[in-house]
């Protein structure tokens, strides 16, 4: 099948034509019956069974229905009760039917259902009401934002300098610990005193022998200041202060400066005194017994080096302090006098909400609402507490988290300084219908009162301090700023805790440290019980791998200091119990500092989307595979796809364009990447550029960037959610947008040709981009684009642009051509060897001349046989390697890589203990759970199963089992948005037994394996066309049983 590879072409654009078979060759054979008429099984609003709370003006209804082989819909009648009835409607429409009544109020339920007509003018019955409830719908709420009183900022450096030993200067410094002190007297009337320090490369401080900050061992710790309120220790030395410090020089690198950095500023009931490193401070190179003490004496200590004022030497002023205040909870107390029918809590809490209405917590959700651009949107979300509320005397309390929105953890990614940053804040509204239908609404404002929580810090990095020996003092609440972003419904599936998990061992590693193993990579937290005298700190680090001293590995390169690390100080109680609710972690390895638990259990947390595909076959690495990416999508599901959730917990856009498909089969994320493709809209800039990461708070704008193969993922997924659900509004509603992007990128081309800062990301042997020139696969991605959004453009009736964009598409794919085709294969002049993705992505993409196809294929076959079967591609080529080769007849070839055992392979991975995806094929991999090179399971379930998507919501969709090498059975099923899609193929000796599930409404085009003998097909299906090694025959909607033939 010349063409078989171009997916995006064969899938749904096969042409219907007879071929010069006969008639004899095909058996009499039956399909399966069903009963007499159609039933509607299913029905659906805006891909949920009911939605609490939505803000879409005219929601979309679609149902399933089932019916005798072979039929299908020929009309229906929507009945929205007391509102709407469409009437009969000729149309075999069942997927986004809009609701087309009166307009909706807000606030209000309405129920629904459907009854429908076959060819043979059947009706069935009405189907199960379903029902919606509206939002807002752009109605005033009746409540404010509202938050705690605006903490302080730390003080900055200004005035101090960094110091060392004599001999340092600041390109350079020995490495090993420095000990510190300086003695000074301050007033007795001290009001407040804020300390802020940093070392390089890290530091413990203390004042008068008590510690009051600490940086963690690290390298380049220096670009965290710790920052600590010390008024009651200043008061305590009653005028008299000493300030001593442990700093140490580590690394070994050519520039390697050490230096220690301290501002401490005592605020006077006359004044203000300040302390800063500088002239005047001791520094030893040996350890001596007390030297933090307050008594000791430092006079045989010799002189500090001063290098440097802040901002100048190689540190600059980079240096970013951070901040911890208490996670802030809100309550209100209230009297209900009358009944309550119904109770409804609308709220949107940044950046999450934990909410408790008389002592019981309201909903499943955590780490809700979902993560947006918070100047273009903030959702807020539904509840139904009308059970939780009583009539009397009533009470509901919030905890806020920071999230990305409340940022104080210094990272690469500058999150913390995102143009729309805050401090948490609130708004909620809770009304309460009675039975004379009256309404009594609470809404957050002044009357409610603020509290430090036990949360005495969390962050979405850095993890959370618990702790359990404090009681709130209340005090009354403030109002404060809107954020910018239009308030919105959620529509997503919340973030849930799904699954607990029991450890397989708790090892004690040394006295006071155990290692707890869940033996298997999760996202979320863990939840620890444990008996303890109150003030008892337990610690748990979080990470994915075990050192070689046996300790969990937590840290991370971009996120410095403390990461991944919870604090829970027991109240001394008894048995108690606590689990985080403001960060999750990536982890598999939980080490736990502190007494010995009693049990620590693994909390899996991601967005609640349901199971949509299954997949088995006769190779058990192959299911191992499968089950892998499953696990690792799901892993990195958190109201956004991110890369890893260990590392980054960043929307990187091409990851989620390579994973897109297998992530839409497995997995139902119609909701998911509708509110995801919300984000990308957001994140656009006037001119169109839209970023590496979504959402932004600014990074990836420059950095990374621009880089067509990431951002593409916009057209590409508006073109995958027609494909795979039949959505033509989504294309609709974003088209303004899309095109501005596309515009924009069209802009930037140079000769035909697409720049790009990234490229095949992480191919064997490079820690990063590939050696190629990656204009290759930048312009091919932005091609594909092109011509997606141009079929598109067809669908919404957009001829003129159509036209434009497969016109620029051809201008692309000729320059591509004319400048990387050279004597039969794709290669560029940066090229160290011959570069399988360069190759494998023109091919895939259908870029290649008809007649250069054979010796490009045969290159790249004889590349991967050179390399005894293994691949050389990173992240895109990855991604396209295997059903390129099985297209073109090699699926042997696909087979010796997918089972592969050595580096660099998946099964290196496996034998290695891995039990998800990883980043990078090395075993030294930074990330263990990341998804975008695990997009092999793609070829598993579209070739080695076969079951392949063709467009409209399966409306149409290809069977073609071809990647059977090695395999002797396969399955699979697809709960499409028209119902069962499935797949089920086994071979005895020389015959294939193949069966095919067709939804109500759809018509499958089966490719029967044919070699030695006639395909026997059964009555009712139609001969479309011989090809070599199949006979391909089309299918409407029923059970289906085939018979191939195939060569041993």
């Amino acid at each position: 099948m010349g063409e078989g590879v171009k997916r995006r072409t064969f899938l749904w654009g096969s042409a219907v034509a007879g071929v010069g078979l006969g008639t004899g060759e095909v058996a009499a054979a039956s399909a399966e019956a069903g009963g007499g008429g159609p039933t509607v099984r299913e029905t659906t609003v805006e891909y949920a069974s009911t939605l609490l709370g939505t803000d879409v003006a005219a929601p979309r209804l679609s149902w399933k229905a089932a019916s005798d082989e072979g039929s299908r819909q020929s009309a229906y009648q929507v009945r929205v009760d007391g509102v709407w009835d469409s009437g009969k409607v000729d149309s075999d429409r069942t997927i986004g039917v809009p609701y087309a009544g009166p307009p909706l109020r807000p606030h209000t339920r309405y129920t629904w259902r459907v009854r429908v007509w076959d060819e043979r003018g059947r009706v069935s019955g009405w189907s199960a009401r379903g029902w919606w409830e509206t939002g807002f719908l752009g109605t005033p709420w009746n409540a404010r934002w509202i938050g705690a009183p605006a903490a302080e900022a730390p003080p900055g450096f200004e005035g101090a300098s960094w110091i060392w030993s004599p001999g340092a200067t600041p390109s350079g410094a020995p490495t090993g610990p420095r000990w510190f002190r300086h003695t000074v007297d301050v007033g007795t009337e001290v009001t407040r005193a804020l300390l802020v320090a940093t070392a390089d490369d890290d530091f413990t401080l203390y004042l008068n022998g008590r510690r009051v900050l600490h940086a963690p061992e690290q390298v380049d710790g220096w670009r965290l200041g710790r920052f600590a309120d010390v008024t009651e220790h200043v008061r305590d030395a009653e005028g008299h202060l000493v300030l001593a410090a442990l700093a140490t020089n580590r690394g070994t690198v050519s520039v390697n400066p050490g230096g220690l950095l301290v501002r401490l500023v005592v605020e006077l009931a006359d004044g203000r005194q300040e302390v800063v490193t500088g002239p005047g401070w001791r520094v030893s190179e040996t350890e001596q017994n007390g030297w933090e003490q307050p008594e000791f004496d430092d006079s045989g200590w010799t002189a500090a080096t001063v290098l440097a004022a802040y901002g100048g030497g190689p540190w600059g002023s980079q240096v970013a302090v951070e901040t911890t205040q208490p996670a802030p909870v809100l309550r209100r107390r209230f009297t209900v006098d009358k009944t309550v029918t119904s109770a409804r809590l609308y709220i949107s809490g940044l950046a999450y909400y934990d909410a408790e209405l008389n002592g019981r917590r309201v909903g499943r959700q955590v780490l809700d609402p979902g993560f947006t651009d918070y100047e273009r949107t903030v959702l807020y979300a539904t509840h139904d507490v009308t059970r939780q509320v009583s009539r009397g005397a009533n009470s509901i309390e919030v905890a806020l988290g920071r999230g990305f929105y409340g940022m104080t953890t210094p990272n690469v990614w500058n999150w913390h300084r995102a143009s729309w940053h805050g401090d948490p804040r609130l708004l909620a509204q809770l009304v309460l219908t009675h039975p004379d239908g009256s309404r009594t609404t609470i809404g957050s404002d002044t009357d409610w009162e603020v509290a430090d929580s036990a949360t005495r810090s969390d962050s979405l990095y850095a993890g959370e301090t618990f702790d359990a020996t404090r009681t709130p003092v209340w005090h009354p609440a403030v109002a404060v700023d809107a954020p910018r972003g239009t308030l919105r419904a959620q529509q997503h599936e919340p973030i849930e805790v799904v699954e607990t998990v029991r450890p397989v061992s708790v090892t004690e590693l040394s006295p006071g440290v155990h290692i707890v193993d869940m033996g298997r990579t999760m996202a979320g937290w863990a939840r620890l019980t444990v008996t303890a005298p109150a003030g008892t700190v337990v610690r748990l680090q979080y990470g994915e791998k075990l050192g070689g001293d046996g300790h969990v590995q937590g840290g991370n390169g971009h996120v410095p200091g403390r990461h991944q690390l919870d604090e829970y100080v027991c109240a001394g109680t008894g048995r108690e119990s606590w689990e985080p609710r403001f960060s999750y972690k990536g982890f598999r390895y939980v080490e736990v500092s502190g007494p010995r638990p009693e049990e620590v259990l693994g909390r899996v947390v991601h967005s609640a989307v349901p199971d949509t595909g299954t997949f088995a076959c006769s190779e058990p690495f192959y299911e191992q595979l499968e089950r892998a990416m499953r696990r690792t999508l799901r892993n990195n599901l958190h109201g956004i796809p991110t890369d890893t959730p260990m590392y980054e917990k960043n929307g990187w856009t091409g990851d989620a364009q390579l994973g897109a498909p297998v992530m839409a089969y497995a997995l139902g994320v119609a909701r998911f990447l509708t509110k995801w493709l919300g984000d990308l809209a957001d994140s656009q800039t006037e001119a169109g550029q839209l970023p590496v990461i979504v959402p932004s708070g600014g990074w990836g704008y420059q950095e990374a960037a621009p880089s067509p193969e990431w951002t593409t993922v916009y057209p590409f997924l508006l073109r995958e959610m027609y494909r795979v659900y039949g959505d033509d509004r989504v294309a609709a509603e974003h088209w303004p947008a899309l095109t501005r992007y596309l515009d924009w990128e069209i802009g930037r081309l140079r000769d035909g040709l697409a720049d790009t800062a990234l490229g095949d990301y992480l191919p064997p042997g490079y820690g990063g981009n590939p050696p190629e020139d990656t204009r290759l696969t930048a312009t091919a991605y932005l091609h594909r684009a092109l011509v997606a959004t141009a079929e598109l453009a067809d669908l919404l009736g957009h001829t003129e642009v159509a036209t434009r964009y497969r016109q620029v598409a051809a201008t692309c794919r000729d320059a591509l051509n004319a400048t990387f085709l050279r004597d039969g294969v794709y290669r560029t002049d940066a090229d160290p060897d011959y570069r399988q993705t360069s190759n494998a992505i023109p091919l895939a993409f259908g870029l290649v001349p008809p007649e250069a196809v054979s010796s490009v294929v045969a290159g790249l076959v004889a590349d991967v046989r050179a390399r005894g079967n293994h691949l050389n591609t990173g992240a895109l080529g990855t991604s396209e390697l295997l059903p390129v080769l099985t297209a073109h007849g090699h699926a042997d070839v696909a087979h010796a890589i997918a089972t592969q055992r050595t580096y660099p392979s998946w099964g290196y991975w496996f034998a290695s203990g891995a039990d998800t995806m990883w980043e990078m094929w090395p075993l030294d991999s930074r990330s263990r759970d990341h998804y975008f090179q695990g997009t092999v399971v793609r070829w598993l379930y579209e070739n080695v199963a076969g079951l392949r998507p063709g467009d409209a919501g399966y409306r149409r969709f290809t069977v073609r089992p071809d990647a059977r090498v090695g395999v002797d059975w396969a399955r699979t099923a697809l709960e499409t948005v028209r119902g069962r899609a499935a797949v089920d193929w086994r071979v005895t000796g020389s015959l294939l037994a193949l069966t095919v599930e067709v939804p109500f409404g759809a018509t499958a085009e089966v490719h029967v394996p044919t070699a030695e003998r006639p395909a026997r097909a059964p009555r009712g299906a139609r001969l479309l066309r011989g090809e070599p090694g199949f006979t391909v025959y089309e299918v409407p909607s029923g059970r289906w049983w085939f018979t191939g033939s195939i060569t041993r």
